[in-house]
């Protein structure tokens, strides 16, 4: 019976998966099943409640920098992006990179394709700021993540969220703002207000946007309408009822306007004199979009596509000595960004590992 419901589920997978990513509250009306696995949930949660913060940064300390300018890092971390679907990686059915273009072809930017901790924001996200790598990540193991590492060495750190599954535990201990908007748009607001509050007194700082980006099945709605640049798109989250080339196109959409908001992202720290300004990109996972019947992410890592594993990495910076020493023709993944991070704003400790810095040769 198992076996029979599995193959009807594959076979209507474009209507099935979407149908429950969006009404994921069904879960609480099974029976027996959700009062015995709450019951379960809540016994452990008593048996083991949760383990105290590992005070891990305490070793932490910064190497004085002789940079001219203090540097600001604009991190953007992305949502339910694939590097499949990236122009500037390769893809030819649309071009999605058209607002970053310049800056790549300017020698300013530069993409990767990179592989992602996860196929799950809740797995993808507290994974790449951990110090721990994917193939040992344990999220029962409670330490300070990157952005503790970099607050406690006295960088200035902000998180903006736009995107509704929040920051996954990793800002809790840093200030941070949730828009909860229906565009990305709001987080080039929050950004110019950020850097106006630092003209006073500027100091290396990171700045984090994270946007709701492409998550789907509602990739229509993602993006305001003058971002409808792909036709025709799919205008419903069932997409049972589209093509799957309105399927894609709704989907590049998504994309175009998340290039179109990076690109602002940059043109802010292209006019900004009182930092060294980089930025760097990257999405928690990728997405299926009906490769062998498949819809959507979430799928054991393990067996998971490449499209749900393989995600766009974009660096640019005002800086071109920075720019020269990224690794080329380096197989990046979500590994890379503690080590990364640290290392961009000078932090030593144990637990930093030059070889998995981005640009440390």
């Amino acid at each position: 019976s198992l076996g029979f419901a599995g193959v009807l589920v594959l076979l209507n997978s474009q209507s099935v998966i979407p149908f429950f990513r969006n009404n994921s509250n069904l879960k609480k009306l099974h029976l027996p099943y959700y009062p015995l696995i709450s019951f379960v949930r809540a016994l452990n949660s008593k048996l083991s409640p949760p383990k105290p913060l590992e005070m891990i940064a305490a070793d932490a300390t910064r190497i004085p920098s002789d940079a001219s300018k203090p540097k600001l890092l604009v991190f953007v971390l992305g949502e339910t992006a694939r590097a499949a679907n990236y122009s500037a990686l390769g893809y030819s059915k649309n071009d999605t990179n058209a607002y970053t273009k310049p800056f790549v072809v300017a020698n300013k930017a530069a993409y990767f394709d990179a592989l992602s901790c996860g196929t799950l924001t809740a797995v993808s996200v507290p994974c790449m700021f951990s110090h721990q790598p994917r193939v040992a990540y344990d999220d029962d193991i409670n330490a300070q993540n990157a952005i503790d590492f970099l607050a406690s060495t006295g960088v200035n750190v902000s998180w903006y969220g736009n995107n509704n599954g929040g920051c996954k535990g990793v800002c809790d201990r840093v200030p941070w703002l949730y828009f909860g908007k229906e565009f990305d748009d709001i987080l080039i607001t929050a950004l110019k207000d950020q850097l106006s509050n630092y003209e006073d007194q500027p100091k290396d700082a990171i700045i984090v946007l994270h946007v709701l980006g492409s998550h789907g099945p509602t990739y229509y709605q993602r993006y305001p309408n003058e971002m409808k640049k792909f036709t025709p798109t799919c205008d419903t989250s069932d997409l049972a009822k589209c093509s799957r080339d309105e399927i894609i196109n709704t989907y590049d959409n998504t994309i175009l306007y998340t290039d179109y908001l990076i690109s602002e992202f940059i043109a802010e720290l292209e006019k900004n004199e009182s930092f060294e300004g980089s930025l760097i990109y990257i999405s928690d996972h990728g997405e299926s979009l009906g490769e062998n019947g498949i819809y959507l992410h979430g799928l054991p890592y393990i067996i998971a596509p490449d499209e749900q594993r393989h995600v766009p990495l974009m660096f640019y910076s005002k800086n071109a000595d920075l720019m020269s020493r990224l690794k080329k023709g380096v197989s990046f993944s979500q590994d890379n960004i503690f080590h990364t991070l640290l290392g961009h704003f000078g932090v030593s400790s144990k637990y930093y590992d030059k070889n998995l810095d981005m640009f440390e040769r």
